[in-house]
């Protein structure tokens, strides 16, 4: 699964960033605080995400998601997607370029954007 997902996402025109929801105030690679990483989100277009956090975060920011449940079946992040009434989520066992690709198109689209607008908690 790994494979595809890093793979699709290097094949594409952006600029990639991974950004980790661990806090350290001692290294200079990761947010120091909540607020940090929520500024630091609410910046992206899009995040593409594996994690439950990255999820709800990210729409707590009003940022599009592109959720990846990596359990095969669906696990956390199918069920809060699911939960918030998330659509773009890519259950493990349906992850492919065609199907990462129509949501990479709909997460920054004006309906994207408004669906990620109403789980904002700006």
């Amino acid at each position: 699964m790994n494979g595809c997902l890093t793979g699709w996402l290097a094949a594409k025109d952006c600029a990639r960033l991974t950004a980790d929801t661990r806090l350290a105030t001692g290294d200079w690679r990761l947010c120091a605080t909540a607020e940090q990483f929520l500024a630091l989100v609410s910046r992206f277009d899009v995040v593409v995400t594996t994690r439950l956090h990255g999820l709800v975060l990210a729409l707590r920011t009003g940022t599009p998601v592109i959720a990846v449940d990596p359990v095969a079946g669906g696990a956390k992040a199918s069920a809060q997607a699911t939960a918030l009434g998330w659509p773009a989520l890519v259950d493990a066992d349906a992850l492919s370029r065609d199907t990462l690709d129509h949501w990479w198109g709909w997460a920054p689209s004006g309906v994207g954007r408004t669906a990620a607008a109403r789980h904002s908690m700006r």
